[in-house]
């Protein structure tokens, strides 16, 4: 799960990641701009990840958290968090293998 973004001098080593990813990203981040969320997406595929990437128009960073009432995207907010429990219910299990 990745919320907004990844830090620009993290260089993570996407051969080693064993579950799927599910992203979500704000169009105006000025931290982590849409052509570097296309390019994380790009480099995800090349490394035979799984993804599920969403840009959301006209976002901030920091729209799902609820107390920055100047970022705040209450439908974003709700839509990112019915994708994510069904993200869970997906890919999680419960108990050991």
């Amino acid at each position: 799960m990745d919320f907004y973004g990844i830090h620009p001098n993290v260089n993570p080593d996407l051969t080693q990641l064993r579950a799927p990813i599910l992203g979500f990203f704000a169009e105006d981040d000025q931290s982590v701009p849409p052509d570097v969320v296309r390019q994380l997406e790009r480099d995800l595929t090349a490394a035979g990840k799984q993804s599920t990437i969403r840009i959301f128009g006209g976002a901030d960073h920091g729209f799902f958290n609820d107390t920055r009432h100047r970022v705040f995207h209450a439908v974003y907010a709700n839509q990112c968090w019915e994708q994510m429990l069904q993200f869970f219910a997906e890919h999680l299990r419960e108990g050991p293998e």
